[in-house]
């Protein structure tokens, strides 16, 4: 009985389960080692999995080591120069603990109860009740964008056209653009910013495209190319955004306000309990 005993007073006193496959004689591979702190082979075996190469192997160990070394070299610097008072982390960990588990529990139940369905309705009357949450610091547009080189021979009759509505136009256009144009891109169905924009044109025509106005247009060039912008639709800097444009967003907002709401009524749920289940005890002064 003693020597079982002693045997398992010995088993506790290996710290780790490397410790005690060392002890038992079937340690793995060492990688390295700082101290008593041990870098084994399985602990690494896991990076070669990804690496292409032997030299991309070594390279992905080696900088594991580091990593490693460089934590437990700081590890071992904080236990010799921290005070005793600095090194006590007991209350820390537990208030990280409280939190931790606090998060997670509340996380679990949102989901568990979030309501992720938002009807159109809905967006609208949050749109149309914080209009100055979607003012505008640049402007959007739709639009069509033509780059053609400036020798271009069918630069001249693009240019004639490329504002037109007729369908005979629009057709001639589409078949000089797709012959002879460097870039063709239509917008019509999405908005860009007026910034958007300024990257794929010359420098220098901000100032252009923030006095543009629905079915406004630019023609611009530089050394090499010309550039034609038909615009569809315009709306100015300091305007509330198109409905479209931030209905991804109110979803997000709607949703967040779903997630405080349950948490909010998480909290005076569980207040609840504990008074109804007297599970709290207020101290008044002269009482026990």
């Amino acid at each position: 009985m003693k020597k079982w005993i002693l045997i398992l007073l010995l088993l506790t006193t290996l710290t780790s389960c490397h410790q005690i496959r060392r002890w038992l004689g079937n340690e793995p591979e060492r990688v390295a080692q700082i101290g008593k702190e041990i870098l084994y082979i399985d602990e690494v075996e896991g990076l070669l999995k990804s690496a292409a190469t032997s030299d991309d192997s070594l390279n992905l160990v080696n900088h594991y080591i580091d990593l490693w070394a460089i934590d437990n070299l700081l590890l071992k610097k904080a236990e010799a120069d921290l005070s005793k008072e600095d090194k006590d982390v007991d209350q820390e960990l537990a208030d990280y603990r409280k939190s931790l588990l606090v998060f997670r529990y509340q996380k679990k139940y949102v989901e568990e109860r979030i309501d992720t369905v938002i009807e159109q309705e809905e967006i609208l009357a949050y749109y149309q009740d914080n209009l100055e949450l979607f003012l505008l610091d640049d402007p959007l547009l739709k639009l069509r964008l033509i780059k053609m080189r400036l020798h271009s021979p069918y630069l001249p009759m693009v240019r004639n056209i490329y504002r037109s509505n007729t369908i005979e136009d629009q057709t001639q256009l589409r078949r000089l653009c797709e012959s002879s144009a460097e870039i063709d891109t239509d917008y019509e169905g999405k908005w860009l910013t007026g910034q958007e924009l300024a990257q794929d044109l010359p420098v220098g025509n901000m100032d252009k495209i923030q006095a543009l106005k629905a079915d406004g247009y630019i023609d611009t060039r530089d050394s090499l190319y010309a550039y034609l912008v038909r615009v569809y639709d315009f709306v100015p800097a300091g305007e509330p955004a198109p409905i479209e444009q931030t209905e991804a967003r109110i979803r997000q907002i709607i949703i967040i306000k779903r997630k405080q709401k349950l948490l909010e009524d998480l909290e005076v749920e569980v207040l609840k309990e504990g008074w109804n289940k007297q599970m709290i005890k207020i101290y008044r002064k002269n009482e026990d």
